[in-house]
């Protein structure tokens, strides 16, 4: 199967940058502990603003991939970058001047608090996870190039699991051996440091135990010690393929897997199929496994928080959840799903174009992004036109309850040009938006003209 979702968008992006060359990270010195960005979403907090209104827009000449944040509030940015940025603390480059990864970490309020460059050739890089000490951890794959260098010597291997101080220090690699495809997607750390990946490969792969084969894309979860030494791994195959982009952790190490099995393919090598979700306990048991039979579609991103796991991602026939059929007007939809974590469905809502990633508050509440079409509505909500010209699509976000589904509020930015990557929820509600735009986008003040070829941006949208 030579068009998995999530992976080929990945692909897409390194293409787009070229990645090459090779390197060692510089670091940054801590920046003042305010600035004028962090002063405005101050008072936008304490003046109550509206939910889903625009609070805080940070722009730079970067492509964000994830955003994350820690126990402790501080979040870190992962995006890719080519030479030089300036996230709010000054320049950042590249080693070399070439094309790589940034790593910038923010501290509660919104400042930056450092920022480190990587160059990573044509590596796709998924992460960071953050453990209860703000430690990071990436997952790496790449079929080409030269080493990398995390600050520890080059790194021959090609796949590896890299630690990382909470400054983007380097501390520890595990490597990953084996043959053939290999598309990691997610990566979290538990409570006791545990780190866990999840994705899809086809050919041979070994976490540290042993070989697993499979002809077929096949769906894999593996566990390591906060130190990289593995603990256990698993893989999924089915008959006509399947693959893990969602991955969650309780705060007692219980983990949620979500993916997709396949059922049917398009003539440009494009897959669809059924849901699927399963629940680990930490020593890597499965408890339970959920399917969702007959969306045609891809789950994109899991989440959890509490007593719900909810998963997003889009489908193009209707399907039966909790008692209720879901559907969308267009023929092609997000969809967001909501189980109770003993597995029993709770929920589910079908709006809008495609769902890209979704987190759960300790607030009580899902938020969704992703992007819609003009006449797309979220549970009777229109959101605004799609600017003639450029992209047809634009990015959404909505927010429902968590216990019932309930549409707490929904807004769409109107763009002829843009993408998203991620969101983020921090403790006090704020979400995180990252993406990055091409062409004019309305992010709630007015249009808003990117740098060519592309402005990569931190939305943040009050609660």
């Amino acid at each position: 199967m030579a068009n998995r979702g999530f992976g080929l968008e990945v692909c897409c992006c390194i293409a787009l940058l070229g990645w090459g060359c090779g390197g060692v990270p510089p670091g940054t010195d801590e920046p003042p502990s305010e600035t004028r960005a962090e002063t405005r979403l101050q008072e936008a907090l304490e003046e109550e603003s509206t939910p889903g209104s625009s609070v805080e827009l940070r722009q730079f000449q970067a492509y964000p991939i994830s955003i994350e944040h820690g126990r402790d509030g501080k979040r870190v940015l992962l995006a890719y970058l080519t030479g030089t940025a300036d996230f709010g603390a000054g320049p950042v480059s590249v080693p070399g001047g070439g094309r790589g990864i940034a790593l910038v970490g923010y501290k509660s309020n919104g400042a930056v608090k450092w920022a480190r460059a990587f160059v990573t050739s044509s590596a796709s890089v998924i992460g960071p996870s953050l453990d209860k000490r703000g430690n990071l951890a990436l997952v790496v794959g790449k079929s080409f190039g030269p080493d990398i260098d995390f600050g520890g010597g080059p790194i021959s291997a090609t796949r590896f699991i890299v630690g990382l101080d909470r400054s983007g220090g380097f501390r520890w690699v595990r490597p990953i051996t084996g043959q053939g495809f290999f598309q990691p997607y997610q990566i979290v750390a538990s409570r006791s440091g545990d780190i866990t990946i999840a994705g899809v490969y086809n050919g041979v792969v070994d976490f540290g135990q042993g070989p697993l084969a499979s002809p077929l894309d096949t769906a894999f979860i593996a566990q390591f010690s906060a130190d990289g030494t593995p603990r256990w791994s698993h893989i999924f195959p089915d008959v006509k393929g399947s693959e893990a982009p969602g991955l969650a952790v309780d705060d007692d190490g219980t983990l949620y897997l979500g993916g997709t099995i396949t059922t049917a393919f398009s003539g440009d090598g494009s897959y669809y199929g059924d849901f699927f979700l399963k629940r680990f306990t930490p020593g890597g048991t499965l408890v339970w496994t959920r399917r969702v039979l007959g969306p045609l579609g891809n789950v994109r991103r899991l989440a959890m928080h509490g007593n719900r796991v909810a998963l997003t991602g889009f489908f193009r026939e209707p399907f039966s959840f909790a008692g209720q059929t879901v559907t969308n007007s267009s023929g092609w939809g997000a969809f967001v799903l909501a189980y109770s974590t003993s597995g029993a469905e709770s929920w589910g809502r079908g709006f809008a174009n495609n769902g890209r990633s979704i987190d759960v508050s300790s607030k009580g509440e899902v938020v969704v992004v992703g992007e819609y079409v003009t006449g797309d509505s979220i549970a009777g909500v229109p959101l605004p036109p799609v600017p003639p010209g450029g992209d047809s699509r634009s990015i959404f976000t909505a927010s429902f309850e968590r216990s019932n589904g309930r549409l707490r509020w929904a807004r769409g930015f109107p763009s002829t040009g843009s993408w998203v990557a991620d969101i983020d929820i921090d403790k006090q509600g704020l979400s995180r938006v990252v993406g990055y735009f091409s062409g004019a986008t309305d992010f709630g003040d007015g249009p808003v003209t990117p740098v060519p070829p592309s402005t990569g941006f931190v939305l943040g949208l009050a609660r």
